[in-house]
């Protein structure tokens, strides 16, 4: 159980952005506590791709060093949920499934959750051969037969950026109408992107690694790789419920440059705010916020 004295800070999330926050915090001799619940949005994944320095490093393993590192600079870790914020006057009270404990600063950076498709066994294949960022997995699949499950204009939008590693490609839309606008299909057929539109019967394949799609018609799709769009959501209430400004057109935490909310003394990182949702710009959001988190803890007569 965490200490019941005020914190100077409680993070809420220990992903990389947490974890950083956390990490620059302790070394700025704060005293922070930081909340993680064990449900990192990446927990399929085999393997973080673009971390300079980790390249290929499990993401359960990048994780157990960020912990090591918090802890070695004096971050409290409650394992437990957090249930509810609310302002007492100066000060944050924060209830977890663990008590309440209290802090001077808030830290947003529980993160997203991605929706998976409706398509049987997919969570066998997801983060083996299944994937939903290309940032972080498309040259993974450098010149393999790819499918897209999707619909709409991001189902198009994927598929185009895929063509900057393969161009056998395919979009699945599962059954539900295309959604997209003439234009799009133009530029799908100029770039040979077939569409099937028929609902997906099965994946069938090796392990983790897909190798084909088999339709309701009976149709087989050979492939080596797909990713999917089909929306990602806020974990939780806790922004809402706070009164932070969010985006009511994706699940974003609306911030500033210093990753401050709307609310004072409340700030966000991560997945949870606009920008590239990758492990590393996570973590770079965390230092960020640190940073402005620590100067706003100063004493005036130690700011000119």
């Amino acid at each position: 159980m965490p200490e019941q004295s005020t914190y100077d800070c409680i993070i809420i999330g220990g992903g990389p952005a947490g974890l950083t926050c956390g990490i620059f915090l302790g070394r700025y001799h704060r005293r922070v506590l930081l909340l993680d619940n064990g449900k990192p949005r990446n927990y399929a994944s085999r393997a973080i791709h673009g971390f300079l320095g980790q390249h290929d490093i499990a993401p359960g393993e990048l994780l157990k060093r960020g912990r090591k590192e918090a802890e070695s600079a004096g971050v409290e870790i409650c394992e437990c949920t957090a249930e509810k914020v609310e302002r007492l006057g100066d000060v944050f009270e924060v209830t977890t499934t663990a008590g309440k404990m209290q802090a001077r600063r808030i830290v947003l950076a529980y993160g997203v959750r991605d929706i998976l498709p409706d398509v049987p066994e997919i969570e066998r294949f997801y983060g083996g051969s299944i994937f939903h960022c290309p940032d972080c997995d498309g040259y993974e699949v450098t010149g393999k037969r790819v499918g897209v499950i999707g619909w709409g204009k991001k189902a198009v939008g994927l598929a185009l950026k895929l063509l900057q590693w393969t161009d056998h490609l395919t979009i699945f839309t599962d059954g539900h109408p295309r959604d997209w606008i003439d234009e799009h299909t133009s530029k799908l057929l100029s770039f040979s992107i077939d569409v099937k539109k028929q609902k997906i019967a099965s994946l069938d394949g090796s392990g983790d690694k897909v190798k084909s799609v088999v339709l309701d018609d009976g149709e087989r799709v050979a492939l080596d790789a797909m990713f999917f769009t089909i929306g990602v959501e806020r974990t939780c209430m806790l922004a809402e419920e706070l009164g932070c400004k969010v985006d009511d057109e994706a699940p974003n935490i609306i911030v500033d440059d210093h990753k401050r909310t709307s609310v004072e003394g409340v700030y966000a990182v991560g997945d949870l705010v606009p920008g590239s949702q990758l492990a590393i710009t996570s973590a770079a959001d965390g230092a960020i916020a640190a940073i402005a988190i620590n100067k706003s803890l100063l004493p005036p007569s130690r700011i000119v």
